[in-house]
């Protein structure tokens, strides 16, 4: 027990020194355990008072020294007063001791040491489970709602370890029901509690009864999500001891999709979450409550609804293959002809897939002639189109399952063509196979214009691999029956070669369909009128739509050089010629293929997606719908998919090589330079999009009145930068523009889900992308610099946040490169100091971790390779010269300190180069401040000595720089400095005129407006110049120009 032993020693008490040796005994060994209680217990017979108070004494007394005492030892010590008052209790039939006991330590349950309140609710915690649960008396009743009153304040308490264990209390007085308060209370932390142990603690201590699922659903639901993995597992673990029929019950109320969140279980990263998951399928709900019948677990999630996609589904029905197989060898779920259901149909397939993958397995067995299949395909093909037809060769359970039971059958074909099947077909069996899969486009479901398209497509090119021109002749054929399917061809005598004529005839239905609604209001027309009409365009819409997803999943499913048929070109400008958005959005996605498969389509094409993705640009607002946007963000995302594919020289304008200087000029030279220059010309607006514009025009998109755009923008930036797609020069300015959206959504993140998407997805790319090489960190360092001249324009604290982010991704090392070198080392440097940082000051942690970076590189095997490469790389002292200029040439008191302040915290010098420029900014800095702010004045130069003892500790000073400063004058250093100045003028002026900075999501924070803003207001009330960015109007013709 350590020094508690002292504090027993003075008691003048007989027994409550033998209390007092026992206690000590028992925090020194466990091995006596038994028989210390024993002696207690006989004490306890001469007077059960006087054992409860030498007891309660010893406890307070330990209590009071808990800090000094081993935390081994308290667990031994909170565990046998556990069995003290258990045997106290089975000895005197009272559990008077424990009472005793929780009542003396609840006075300091507030104590101002974290250490007493821990040993408060962890005694609760043990003892709690000691006490007489059939005793009602109102005393009795009165001390545990004071209890638990104590333990709800606790589970507020700024310690999280404190937290943790008085949930773990509290659990005991919760009833599940929404009504109780400790279960508010709890379903409140686990949604808010930054502490992961504590969200585990609450999901730990839910109990498996009905009315606890009632109320903690959502919450386990959400912590099946969390972003630490312990909590993930435990919510599995949580979820498990629920009936399943329970689960899928609230599960469907909820709108909560089961099989996507047991996919994501299953394929989690963390080892311990997929094996948390996997005993709560396997252990819990096949085994428990399904007793081991996994084709009824499988039919309870993917029986009765529209299966949105069969990934999720094949991934569970092979963990259950993998569990019934190991609990019982050679076990097989072969294709039922007289009993066909979803869940059956999953379990074969995944059956089928692991005996073709496996070495000596017979898949015959499982797998069925392709004649059979046929038949059976077939049969559920009918079953689809016309339930009321009987079936030939098999029997459904349920037909209204008819199309999860399809879907799944199409996507057999993959595995019967990797086995080779396809190839050996008789021509009857892959005629037939033709047939159904082409009936099958030609069916347009009511309710989804898409369903089977996909799979179909693909199982068609499985089947024709060696005959395309059969796949061809197969989609020509749907689409053709399609379009005679349609009635406003068929109104007037239209062909599919008529696009523009369609489109034209479908806009004067549209405004026929307004004109029928507002004469049906005025009573002028009857409704059926009206209505007529309205469904046979909703009818054409859902045709139409199926028409376009068939051409793009036939693109998709294509590869480069393959050829596409005029029917497909016929219908892709058709769509585009329409005014429904999502037949629209189909038809650019399939012109992406089509220039993806053909890359002379390109030139020809790129003009018109870039027109598309212009479109509604006076409605892209806040405010705006995100049906009226899905054209131009469809278009966006396919001209980043072509840039990423071909690069941006590709789209550059093939210029004429330069002609040898002429000496004679004459009319047939200039006649031909004239018809040169005019086919340039002609070339440039009709066939080439320079990259240059382009660049420019999607860069437009980021900016403020295109907030619809920013996501699709922004990522697509994101991916040309991974992919190094774009020039180098232009990198660090849209690393800037990218990193002020990033602070966007950082002030915003609270307020919108898109907002925290997005400031995670930009900040997980910057971290990786600035980590990938040493060239990336600089772009990123440049761009860092300039975005934080813009967002310190309009919020201080926002510019020191993202100041704080950029040095760190720019800290030499986070380098992959660096860390390489010596993992470990890498790892104890950067490592956070939350941990011992309790008490600790600003400057104490900031010197911890200075300590630790300097600690962990001298002690690495090899610090001699890490130092010389860190001073190479090393970007900090870049970042200090700017925010020294920004001290120099800010106006505002608040910008400097906020500069300053990145100076003393953020900062790591590894370079052992001379850096003259940084001294010179360093003493122009404090010559520039010294009557401006006295205050900061004094800071700076605190942080200029350093500097200097830095650099001659390194070898670096001044006084070694002699031949430096001779080289490079101080006429040239002030050159370097008066050009910085002027850069950082003209980079921040660019942005802060262009909107940057000034969007709604960075609020103004600063009191009194900058020069610069109000330069970008007055910028504002200038004339509104033409775009110039692509002569489109030429190629699109007068119907089709954009409004504004």
């Amino acid at each position: 027990m350590g020094s508690s032993s002292k504090a027993v020693a003075v008691s003048p008490a007989g027994g409550l020194e033998e209390v007092g040796r026992i206690f000590q005994q028992v925090h020194q060994s466990a091995a006596h355990a038994q028989k210390s209680k024993r002696k207690l217990i006989t004490l306890g017979q001469q007077g059960t008072s006087q054992l409860c108070k030498d007891v309660c004494t010893v406890v307070l007394l330990i209590l009071k020294q808990v800090a000094q005492i081993t935390p081994e030892a308290m667990r031994r010590h909170y565990a046998f007063i556990t069995e003290l008052c258990k045997a106290f209790r089975e000895s005197f039939e009272s559990d008077q001791l424990a009472i005793e006991l929780l009542k003396s330590v609840s006075a300091f349950h507030n104590a101002v040491d974290k250490a007493v309140r821990l040993a408060v609710v962890s005694t609760f915690e043990a003892l709690l489970k000691t006490v007489d649960q059939s005793n009602v008396s109102e005393e009795r009743q009165d001390f545990y709602q004071e209890a638990a009153e104590l333990l709800k304040q606790r589970a507020h308490d700024k310690c999280p370890q404190v937290r943790a264990k008085a949930i773990a209390s509290a659990a005991a007085f919760q009833s599940g029901k929404k009504d109780c308060d400790v279960t508010q209370q709890l379903i409140a932390l686990l949604c808010c509690d930054t502490n992961a142990d504590v969200r585990k603690q609450i999901l730990h201590a839910i109990a498996p009864r009905k009315e606890f699922l009632e109320g903690y659903f959502h919450g386990i639901i959400r912590s099946i999500r969390d972003i630490v993995a312990r909590v993930r597992a435990e919510a599995w673990d949580a979820l498990g001891r629920f009936p399943w029929r329970y689960i899928t019950a609230y599960a469907g109320a909820k709108g909560v999709k089961m099989p996507e969140l047991l996919a994501a279980g299953l394929g989690d990263f963390n080892a311990s979450v997929v094996i948390a998951c996997r005993a709560a399928i396997t252990n819990c709900w096949v085994h428990r409550d399904c007793k081991d019948v996994c084709e009824d677990f499988m039919n309870s999630i993917a029986c009765g609804y529209v299966l949105p996609s069969l990934s999720p589904y094949e991934r569970i029905s092979a963990e259950l293959l993998a569990y019934a197989q190991k609990r019982k060898t050679n076990v097989h779920f072969p294709l039922k002809l007289d009993d066909i259901n979803t869940g059956g149909l999953l379990l074969w397939k995944a059956d089928c897939r692991v005996s073709c993958d496996t070495e000596g397995e017979d898949e015959t067995q499982l797998l069925p002639p392709l004649e059979q299949f046929s038949a059976v395909l077939q049969d559920t093909v009918y079953a689809y189109a016309r339930p009321d037809a009987e079936p030939k060769t098999v029997k459904f359970r349920s037909i209204e399952d008819a199309d999860n039971m399809l879907r799944i059958l199409l996507s057999v074909f993959d595995i019967y063509d990797d086995n080779a099947y396809l190839a050996h077909a008789d021509n009857t069996t892959r005629a037939s196979l033709l047939r159904l899969i082409s009936f099958i486009l030609k069916v347009v479901p009511d309710e989804d214009p898409s369903l089977f398209v996909d799979v179909a497509v693909r199982a068609l090119k499985s089947l024709t691999a060696r005959t395309p021109e059969e796949a061809t002749k197969a989609v020509t054929s749907a689409l053709d029956s399609l379009f005679r399917s349609l009635k406003l061809p068929q109104r007037h005598a239209l062909g599919f070669d008529d696009v523009e004529a369609i489109g034209r005839k479908s806009r004067e239905r549209q405004q026929e369909l307004v004109r029928r609604k507002v004469l049906c209001r005025a009573g002028e027309l009857s409704e059926e009128s009206y209505t007529e009409l309205k469904e046979e365009m909703d009818r054409d819409e859902k045709f139409l739509l199926r028409m376009q997803l068939i051409v793009l999943a036939f693109l998709s499913h294509s590869q480069r050089g393959d050829s596409i048929p005029t029917f497909c070109y016929h219908i892709m400008q058709m769509g585009r010629h329409l005014d429904n958005d999502k037949v629209r959005v189909a038809a650019t996605k399939s012109l992406c293929l089509q220039c993806l498969i053909n890359p002379e389509s390109v030139h020809t094409f790129m003009p018109l997606i870039l027109a598309e993705s212009q479109e509604n640009a006076a409605a892209a607002t806040a405010s705006s719908s995100k049906a009226d946007m899905s054209l131009p963000i469809a278009a966006i995302g396919v001209i980043f998919d072509l840039i990423m594919e071909y690069g941006l020289r590709f789209f550059d304008v093939a210029k004429r090589p330069p002609s040898e200087s002429r000496a004679l000029y004459n009319a047939e030279i200039d006649i031909e330079a004239r018809l040169q220059h005019e086919q340039d010309l002609a070339a440039e607006d009709v066939h080439k999009v320079g990259s240059k514009r382009l660049l420019e025009a999607l860069q437009s998109y980021l900016q403020p009145g295109s907030e619809a755009k920013h996501a699709i923008t922004a990522s697509g930036f994101c991916k040309l930068l991974s992919c190094n797609r774009l020039p180098a020069e232009m990198v660090p300015q849209i690393v800037a523009v990218l990193l002020i959206h990033y602070t966007g959504a950082l002030a915003s993140r609270k307020e919108s889900t898109t907002a925290a998407y997005m400031m995670d997805y930009l900040g997980t790319f910057f971290r990786s992308y600035a980590a990938s090489h040493p060239k990336r960190q600089v772009q990123l360092c440049e761009g860092g610099i300039t975005a934080f001249r813009v967002v310190l324009e309009r919020s201080i604290a926002l510019a020191s946040k993202l100041l704080e982010f950029v040095a760190r991704l720019t800290d030499a090392y986070t380098l992959t490169v660096i860390r390489d070198i010596d993992p470990q080392a890498a790892k104890r440097a950067t490592r956070d100091v939350v941990d011992e940082a309790a008490g600790m000051t600003e400057e104490e942690e900031e010197a911890q971790r200075k300590s630790n970076r300097v600690n962990a590189t001298r002690s690495s095997m090899q610090s001699g390779r890490l130092s010389r490469e860190l001073s190479r790389y090393s970007l900090h002292e870049r970042l200090a010269q700017e925010l020294l200029v920004e001290v120099a040439s800010s106006e505002l008191a608040e910008s400097r300190a906020a500069c300053m302040d990145a100076l003393e915290k953020c900062m790591y010098f590894y370079s052992r180069e001379p850096q003259p420029f940084l001294l010179h900014c360093v003493a122009a800095a404090t010559q520039t401040t010294r009557h401006a702010d006295p205050a900061l004045h004094s800071r700076l130069e605190a942080w200029q000595t350093a500097l200097y003892h830095r650099c001659a500790a390194a070898g670096a000073g001044p006084q070694s720089q002699g031949a430096t400063i001779d080289a490079e004058s101080s006429d040239v250093l002030e050159q370097r400095w008066c050009e910085a100045v002027k850069a950082r003028a003209e980079k921040r002026d660019a942005l802060l005129e262009a909107g940057f900075g000034g969007f709604p999501s960075i609020p103004p924070h600063l009191g009194t407006a900058s020069p610069v803003m109000v330069k970008a207001e007055a910028g504002e009330l200038k004339r509104e110049r033409p775009s110039d960015v692509f002569d489109v109007e030429s190629i699109l013709g007068p119907r089709k120009r954009p409004r504004y």
